[in-house]
């Protein structure tokens, strides 16, 4: 029988570090003030209070870690439609920068159907190819 694999979750995602940061460094301007909706959106989503600051956000996450199995953990992803939404946050872009070729490796990999040296194999050859 296979050993089961846990994995940490976040109940309040890592991500929004990302989201705080550019909102912190947004302006008044419309890219500064979409960031600033985009934050306070998964800020809500995630049940933070929006005016937390930085360190306080970091800490909040750190604490939300708890350990879950690995079926558990996708199961809760997929079912929550996080990986669709992570897709669609930025997947296009990778998608159109590095082609499906590429996706379906990553996919393989993270599968664990080539190694993470087959992958970089192959970066390092479609990288080559573009020179």
């Amino acid at each position: 029988m296979a050993a089961c694999r846990f994995e940490v979750h976040h109940h309040v995602p890592r991500c929004l570090l990302g989201y705080y940061d550019r909102f912190a460094a947004g302006g008044l301007d419309w890219e500064g003030l979409l960031a600033w909706f985009e934050w306070e959106r998964e800020a809500f989503r995630y049940g933070v209070d929006p005016d937390i600051s930085r360190e306080e956000l970091k800490r909040l996450i750190e604490t939300s870690a708890s350990p879950v199995s690995a079926t558990a953990h996708r199961a809760h992803h997929s079912g929550g439609g996080d990986f669709a939404r992570w897709g669609r946050r930025g997947g296009s872009r990778t998608l159109a920068l590095y082609g499906r070729g590429w996706f379906a490796l990553l996919a393989s990999r993270r599968w664990r159907k080539i190694t993470t040296e087959q992958l970089a194999e192959y970066f390092a050859h479609q990288c080559r190819g573009r020179s």
